[in-house]
């Protein structure tokens, strides 16, 4: 079972084209099974990270408020002052995601696209000035996950990019780190957000990484 987006014409002329089969094609991760290490999902470059404030909005690095209740709906307050990482997935990356960390499946929110024209993710060097990743989230198709942890929650939200209405997560109950959580077509965005929690992330913006390589370390908290 799954949970996806509505078709757009551009999505059918690439399924019919055979792309798809390219994109989705499930490569041999190396998943780091360490419990203390929170993963990165996906083949990308991580673009961004930053905090999210006390009402559930993320500021982008334009400095562009972004409310996450389009997205994860009421769930959204369970993020407040807590952190994201914003991942971007060029056309040649792996299209499919897995899941960073062990979890219950507690929410998935579809938002299907809202523009004809696709906002693209990723124009942003040649556009420097502009917040495609602010326009593209409010516009594009997005679905939004929340998974509970054995100590904390965590959302993913994958936001389409050039190919808009074009994303499918798959549906169960309970993930553990390295299953598939789901894909998309051509590039797009992939948005990890966690509470205030004692979380250390391993790498900084701007760095290339791979699915299963530690992203985040999860410090015991000291009573």
């Amino acid at each position: 079972m799954h949970y996806s987006t509505k078709p757009s014409f551009l999505g059918k002329i690439i399924e019919r084209c055979g792309l798809n089969r390219k994109f989705h094609k499930l490569g041999s991760d190396k998943i780091d099974r360490d419990n203390s290490i929170i993963v990165s999902p996906a083949e990308a470059t991580l673009t961004y990270t930053g905090k999210i404030e006390i009402g559930g909005q993320l500021i982008s690095k334009f400095g562009k408020k972004i409310d996450l209740t389009e997205s994860l709906g009421k769930k959204a307050s369970l993020f407040k002052e807590g952190s994201y990482f914003n991942f971007y997935l060029s056309p040649k990356n792996k299209h499919y995601w897995r899941i960073p960390y062990d979890g219950q499946l507690v929410l998935t929110k579809v938002n299907n696209g809202r523009v004809r024209i696709p906002i693209v993710i990723g124009l942003e060097k040649f556009f420097p000035g502009t917040d495609f990743f602010e326009k593209a989230i409010k516009s594009n198709a997005a679905i939004g996950s929340v998974f509970q942890t054995k100590n904390f929650p965590y959302a993913i939200i994958a936001v389409g990019s050039l190919n808009v209405n074009s994303i499918c997560t798959v549906k169960k109950d309970y993930f553990k780190k390295g299953d598939v959580g789901g894909y998309f077509n051509l590039g797009s965005s992939l948005l990890l957000c966690f509470p205030n929690y004692p979380l250390t992330p391993l790498i900084s913006a701007k760095t290339k990484v791979k699915i299963g390589e530690p992203l985040i370390k999860i410090r015991e908290l000291k009573f």
